[in-house]
């Protein structure tokens, strides 16, 4: 007989909410890969550094309001038994830093956002979180575009595309888009890394590898990045290249 194969699953999943009906949906997908990989959830709301700022004489009764007002989105968002498995932290800070720091001090495996997908003034404000994460973070960030769809059940379904350039590192990009198939257990397919590609419909996710770079690459390639998810039509993951994705999920011996 053969062995029951080998599987990958995430033991922390990190979502960043700013209590928006987009980042609803994100914290959405976030519990489904949780559900489906086995995974911890934890949301993070960061309370507006000004805000912060103005009550700092009481800045701890400010995160303890936000952490209640976190509570209830996330069982709001996800049904109250759904979100009463959901562990809920509320910081002050600057957004992108705090995420960040959390996601490393916690060893996340993956952190999910959404992205509203704005310009000018106002992509300053909503953007600057996931481009920041995007441009620092190594581990593997699930961008939730404003144009994708509720997470169905078994998302991201039978098959996932890698947006995958050419170029010196082709090769290892198509290795680490196969290990984030292996991760969600369906079929890859391979097509070129384009804005075409971005706008492609039918698909459950795209996997974007990212090649392995120095800190000003980082810079650079995390604002790429973040111009291929805003015209995305489906959930983008992003992963670096060289990065270990998942951990083995040993077959139990009653299998």
């Amino acid at each position: 007989m053969m062995p029951t194969p080998k599987t990958r699953g995430l033991r922390s999943i990190l979502c960043a909410v700013d209590f928006s009906p987009h980042s609803a949906k994100a914290l959405r997908y976030a519990a489904t890969v949780a559900a489906a990989r086995g995974g911890r959830l934890t949301a993070i709301h960061v309370v507006d550094p000004l805000l912060a700022a103005a009550a700092a004489y009481d800045s701890r009764l400010i995160e303890q309001t936000a952490q209640a007002d976190l509570a209830r989105f996330v069982r709001t968002s996800l049904g109250g038994r759904a979100g009463a498995a959901i562990r809920c932290v509320a910081q002050a800070g600057a957004p992108g830093p705090a995420v960040l720091a959390y996601a490393r001090r916690t060893r996340a495996s993956v952190i999910v956002m959404g992205t509203h997908g704005r310009r000018g003034a106002a992509k300053v404000f909503f953007g600057s979180t996931m481009e920041a994460v995007l441009r620092r973070f190594r581990g593997p960030v699930l961008a939730i575009p404003p144009g994708c769809r509720e997470p169905r059940p078994g998302w991201p379904g039978g098959s996932i595309i890698a947006a995958v350039g050419e170029g010196p590192h082709h090769r290892a990009s198509l290795s680490a888009a196969a290990r984030v198939a292996e991760v969600f257990g369906v079929w890859l397919s391979v097509a070129p890394a384009t804005p075409a590609t971005a706008r492609q419909r039918g698909t459950g996710m795209i996997v974007l590898p990212l090649p392995p770079a120095a800190r000003l690459q980082m810079l650079r390639q995390g604002s790429a990045a973040y111009r291929f998810i805003r015209g995305a039509r489906c959930p983008v993951l992003v992963v670096r290249v060289g990065t270990r994705i998942g951990t083995i999920i040993q077959p139990s011996r009653a299998a």
